[in-house]
């Protein structure tokens, strides 16, 4: 999927700090046991281990590029390497398609190794630290016209940390934070506020 007009992502480990207004990461949790099913008596990964398996995979591929380098490969084949069903597994795959990753999940149930799809999504956020001798505005924004990402933490406030490629074009894997709610929060001398456009779906994966 191209990305022609995305703004680049922030590989977090070459930046600074969260802003105060965010709460502490939810990150990956540990694996979980594998179960069985009733009907064949085979090993099925639970969600947990899936979950564990797809963000393991895509933090092993941070500064790599994954398959053909599109957004949809990173997804692809995390969750393949989890053992579970990917979007070719939902309907027909088009280069322009919404795609379909798992059972559709809210933004208060998203967890670490959800994936998310995008249509027109963008965000601007503004910062404004208040000192005794002056007031600092900083503002930034993202824009992901039709792009695939893979949570790996869920940070509060709406923010979320991402592994996700491709964003800008021909970017290999990197970690970006992005937010999916609008609003102000403030923490002592620093107002955060985040505006949210476009639409986006959470998936969780689902067992072969």
């Amino acid at each position: 999927m191209g990305n022609g007009q995305t703004t680049p992502g922030v590989d977090l480990d070459n930046s600074g700090a969260i802003d105060d207004g965010t709460t502490a990461r939810t990150e990956a949790p540990p694996p979980g046991p594998i179960a069985l099913d009733a009907r064949s008596g085979s090993a099925r990964p639970s969600a947990a281990s899936i979950a564990e398996r797809v963000v393991s995979f895509a933090r092993r591929q941070r500064g790599d590029r994954v398959g053909d380098g599109q957004c949809f490969a990173l997804a692809d084949r995390a969750l393949r390497h989890a053992e579970a069903k990917s979007a070719r597994d939902y309907g027909s795959i088009s280069p322009d398609a919404d795609y379909v990753w798992g059972t559709p999940v809210t933004l208060t149930d998203l967890r670490p190794g959800d994936v998310i799809q995008f249509r027109d999504y963008s965000y601007d956020r503004e910062i404004v630290i208040e000192r005794s001798d002056e007031t600092i505005t900083r503002e930034d924004s993202q824009m992901r016209p039709h792009h695939t990402a893979i949570v790996q933490s869920v940070d509060g406030n709406g923010a979320v940390t991402v592994l996700e490629q491709n964003s800008p074009d021909g970017s290999p894997v990197v970690r970006t934070q992005l937010f999916f709610s609008s609003g102000t929060t403030t923490s002592g001398n620093t107002t955060t506020t985040v505006r949210v456009h476009g639409t986006f779906w959470f998936y969780r994966p689902e067992a072969r």
